[in-house]
């Protein structure tokens, strides 16, 4: 009996040892994930050739694989508007009650005055609902479509991000803080 106790005992402290010493989350290459509390939100798993992905864009590059969602009765006008025009587009969700939010709409503005009608910035107001871009509304139906289309993105927290190319095809998503040099390389892979 007393044998049986030891190795439970060693075993507790072994499984609780291997869970301390993981110390800070790190991304699947190795790397801490951001201090702000950033996670990469996986939407494919990575290329064949390339084992641990691109870790901060978990979508390859040369594979676009998630189409956007293209209901009318899910999608706000100024989205859809963006999808039939082919027209490669950044949508910010955003609580304006947050610093990180506002902190990272400053980097999103940083970027974008490099590439002025390259890329449609759409923001929405996580709070409320409303989609702000080039036909901001406040219409109840239009409100009522960008809470769906929150939900068919899974999107639960903000700042989030998820780029769109003229295809239509979602090229990378992030729930948290997304620095320039992150944001410029990803419009330059939408508007490819």
């Amino acid at each position: 009996m007393r044998r049986v106790v030891t190795a439970l005992v060693l075993v507790s402290v072994a499984v609780a040892l291997v869970a301390c010493s993981s110390g800070s989350p790190t991304t699947t290459a190795g790397t801490p994930v951001p201090a702000t509390g950033g996670v990469v939100v996986p939407v494919a798993a990575p290329a064949a050739g390339n084992p641990t992905g691109d870790v901060l864009s978990p979508i390859p590059a040369s594979t676009p694989v998630q189409a956007f969602p293209t209901d009318p009765a899910s999608v706000p006008q100024v989205v859809l508007d963006n999808l039939t025009a082919h027209k490669p587009m950044l949508l910010f969700f955003y609580d304006p009650s947050t610093h990180v939010s506002g902190d990272q709409r400053t980097e999103i503005n940083a970027v974008l005055n490099k590439y002025v009608g390259a890329i449609e910035l759409v923001s929405f107001d996580y709070t409320t609902g409303i989609p702000v871009g080039s036909a901001t509304t406040t219409l109840p139906a239009e409100i009522d479509k960008a809470e769906r289309m929150v939900g068919l993105l899974k999107i639960n927290t903000t700042p989030y991000i998820v780029f769109v190319n003229a295809s239509g095809q979602i090229t990378f998503r992030f729930s948290g803080f997304v620095d320039r040099g992150l944001i410029e390389r990803e419009i330059m892979r939408a508007t490819r």
